[in-house]
């Protein structure tokens, strides 16, 4: 098993987090390998070289889960780069929403590392074209969204200033700030989405496109979708005043969105998002800014260790 850490996680946290969990890993698994990549092409590179130990474990935020996958990841099969490698992770994150729900942790922290109860989940992929004219694909297991969600993770990871001060001292009230901040000086996006026999024109608070009912830490939806239906949840926040925006984000923290008036929801295996202009599109609370991209499920694509 390779378990490849991010201590930075978290705002800085991460690394007082694992030293327990260490510990009690290695009296599990006695062969353990703990790499810790300077940078995230370290991490790739960490990562392609360790195909052969056959469990991949991310140990880290969302965000690592995210660089792990698409690591493992290649674009020329939409398959893993071997067929024997399994996907782990230990969350040291401030959302840690791909163990959600949670049923097994370690100290405390969340992890998936039984590789022998591993079952296959779908992966999403995004093929994008970039603002200046290229093409790009990247994977994901959780989420995407357009919109506000995604204009908050933006201004969440480039926080700078008070934000940034709140950041390295409480996450879940940065976040909280972050948010406010971004309904405040929120405008709705136009966007035209295109699924297999259904177009949406509408201007749009925010749009999701999910694997995952968890998302933004605490926020979830009531949508039907599994990790290995197939398909994705659709889920379109209409354009509204700021306070029924909040109303709806209130709502989430609960768990409810499909009895909301601002709620359409749709599912399907492929959705293209087309905003007027360039925009951030979140994957797995990554960013990427877009002028357009198509999202389609691989369906049981990757193998995940069980909780």
């Amino acid at each position: 098993m390779l378990v490849v850490l991010n201590p930075r996680s978290n705002a800085g946290t991460a690394l007082a987090k694992w030293q327990p969990v260490e510990r009690e890993l290695r009296l599990r698994h006695p062969g353990l390998v703990v790499e810790t990549p300077t940078d995230p092409q370290a991490a790739v590179e960490l990562v392609r070289g360790g195909l052969a130990t056959g469990t991949i474990v991310a140990a880290g935020g969302d965000g690592m889960v995210n660089l792990v996958l698409n690591a493992i990841m290649d674009p020329e099969t939409d398959r893993p780069r071997s067929e024997r490698i399994v996907l782990g992770g230990i969350g040291l994150g401030s959302s840690n929403d791909f163990h959600k729900p949670m049923s097994t942790n370690v100290g405390g922290v969340p992890v998936r590392i039984d590789a022998e109860r591993a079952a296959p989940i779908d992966v999403g992929k995004a093929t994008m074209l970039l603002p200046d004219g290229t093409r790009t694909v990247r994977y994901f297991l959780l989420n995407a969204s357009m919109g506000l969600v995604a204009a908050g993770n933006h201004s969440f990871n480039q926080a700078r200033g008070a934000i940034g001060w709140l950041k390295s001292r409480n996450v879940s009230v940065a976040i909280a700030a972050t948010a406010l901040w971004n309904i405040a000086t929120h405008s709705p996006l136009t966007l035209r989405l295109h699924g297999t026999d259904w177009t949406h024109t509408a201007p749009v608070t925010n749009v999701g496109v999910l694997k995952s009912v968890h998302f933004a830490g605490g926020m979830r939806y009531d949508t039907p979708v599994t990790k290995a239906d197939g398909m994705f949840d659709v889920n379109i926040w209409a354009a509204a005043p700021r306070l029924r925006i909040l109303g709806l984000i209130a709502g989430l923290y609960r768990g409810r969105f499909t009895g909301s008036p601002l709620a359409t929801c749709l599912r399907d295996t492929a959705v293209e998002l087309r905003p007027a202009n360039p925009a951030p599109l979140e994957l797995d609370g990554e960013i990427t800014i877009v002028e357009s991209a198509r999202l389609q499920v691989l369906p049981r694509a990757l193998r995940v260790c069980a909780a």
